[in-house]
């Protein structure tokens, strides 16, 4: 009883494992989906500027270079300048380059790329890598860390060549050691802001050029039918007879007029009469 308990319970366990595994993989493909989406409606520089921004930390300067030399697939060069080996000597300058053997990826696969080597060097105590630990996490070759007697050496496959090899991401995670949970995280969490970023763009731009209601043919000027007060927005104003509107907004048009005559007036006025009526511009009516 006690094996057929132990097999039983063996047997849910891996089976809730691989639902988890396979509910995170789904979660993972999404997001990516979605951050390629984004890209294609907003542009693909905000979606460079956002990610570069979420590694900013970890990559510093080199984050834009690097993010758009995953996505175009092309040959990322990153330079670094050290102090010379006294203080009269000059300083040093070294160049690294990083071809990713992926060719061109999309953006929601670049970054989990670059969220994948950030876990795996942070799990041998590099947060901030050169230009050469950053080559290794994603191309394959060895980092070390520590001095003296705590002088170890680390060898890693590379990233970029994994996924070359055709393997999927949960299959990279799994053989570094890594997690996809946390990325599916900052992916969810990087695209809400972009979305969120697009709705308030979206939102002012509403704002900025409101149409109202138009009585007669006219086309307002100034501030008439503004979405905000005090700004010069180009819309349709109220206008209720033919006339020239004064005060906030400047409206053009012929509105309907019962008999012939001026209407003083800018937002609203009617003429019954070829009389004037009280508002504050001027326009004048044709009588039918």
């Amino acid at each position: 009883m006690k094996i057929t308990s132990m097999l039983v319970t063996t047997t849910l366990a891996l089976g809730l494992s691989v639902q988890a595994f396979a509910d995170t993989a789904s979660a993972l493909n999404t997001e990516a989906s979605r951050m390629n989406t984004l890209a294609t409606n907003r542009g693909e520089s905000h979606v460079v500027d956002k990610i570069s921004s979420d590694f900013s930390s970890f990559l510093g300067s080199d984050a834009k270079p690097v993010v758009t030399g995953l996505r175009n697939g092309t040959p990322i060069t990153l330079v670094t300048t050290t102090p010379g080996s006294t203080p009269t000597a000059p300083p040093v300058t070294s160049t690294t380059i990083i071809t990713p053997p992926t060719g061109k990826m999309g953006f929601g696969n670049a970054y989990i790329s670059l969220a994948l080597a950030k876990q795996q060097l942070n799990q041998v105590g590099i947060t901030q890598p050169t230009p050469q630990q950053l080559q290794a996490a994603l191309t394959g070759g060895t980092v070390t860390t520590g001095n003296g007697p705590t002088l170890a050496t680390h060898n890693l496959q590379g990233i970029l060549t994994m996924r070359s090899q055709n393997m999927g991401w949960g299959q990279i995670a799994q053989k570094l050691g890594t997690k996809l949970g946390p990325v599916v995280s900052g992916m969810k969490s990087a695209n809400q802001n972009m979305t969120t970023a697009s709705a308030s763009s979206t939102g002012s731009q509403s704002a900025s050029s409101s149409s109202g209601i138009v009585s007669g043919s006219g086309k307002s000027h100034g501030n008439s039918g503004q979405g905000v007060s005090g700004q010069n927005n180009s819309g349709e104003g109220i206008v209720s007879a033919s006339g020239r509107s004064g005060g906030n907004g400047n409206a053009y048009g012929k509105g309907i007029v019962s008999g012939s005559g001026q209407a003083v007036g800018g937002n609203s006025g009617i003429t019954t009469a070829g009389g004037r009526g009280n508002s504050s511009g001027q326009g004048k009516g044709q009588s039918k």
